[in-house]
């Protein structure tokens, strides 16, 4: 059975390759090299028609890269500068706007219970609609964190930050916490 595997992926492939279902794409390289997209007609959940997002706000990804940064060094006071008046936050069991002082006020009390933070960022993106009315940033990373008894812990963090007028509107993080090692 595991020989049969890979041929059964290979002639998958193949398939997959020859159907006319399948639609292009201009890749955003200059060589106009077209880019086969995965046709929806066959998924399980036929997906949505998002629109044309196109890459966004360099400054954006700049504020956002800045506002963990800034957190991960313990300077809440500049990580938080960078929210908008009123904010959006949805973590794990919550989903709730705040003022931008009960924000700082959540960041510090999380934050003085952290000895050190340690981001390791595997990848981000910027991204706006095709109208410009909607602009997020996204970021995928390990975030570790030893507490003041000296207890490391970890996950893995993927953050939606939608902004307006160059500020963080909105936080939507998704975690999943790292098993320990085994020793």
């Amino acid at each position: 059975m595991k020989q049969a595997f890979p041929l059964v992926l290979v002639a998958a492939v193949v398939f997959a390759c020859n159907s006319s279902d399948t639609k292009t794409a201009e890749s955003p390289g200059t060589d106009n090299t077209k880019v086969a997209a995965i046709s929806t007609n066959d998924l399980a959940y036929p997906g949505k028609d998002w629109g044309d997002w196109q890459p966004g706000s360099m400054e954006n990804l700049k504020t956002a890269l800045q506002a963990l940064k800034d957190f991960e060094t313990g300077n809440v006071d500049a990580c938080v500068n960078a929210f908008a008046d009123s904010v959006k936050l949805a973590f794990d069991g919550m989903e709730e706007t705040f003022s931008k002082d009960s924000v700082l006020k959540m960041f510090s009390e999380d934050r003085k219970n952290l000895k050190t933070v340690q981001i390791d960022m595997d990848d981000y993106e910027t991204v706006k609609s095709k109208d410009g009315k909607q602009e997020y940033v996204s970021m995928w990373y390990k975030q570790k964190w030893q507490d003041q008894k000296g207890n490391w812990d970890s996950v893995i963090c993927m953050d939606d930050m939608k902004f307006v007028n160059g500020k963080i509107a909105s936080l939507d993080e998704k975690r999943r916490k790292l098993a320990k090692k085994k020793m």
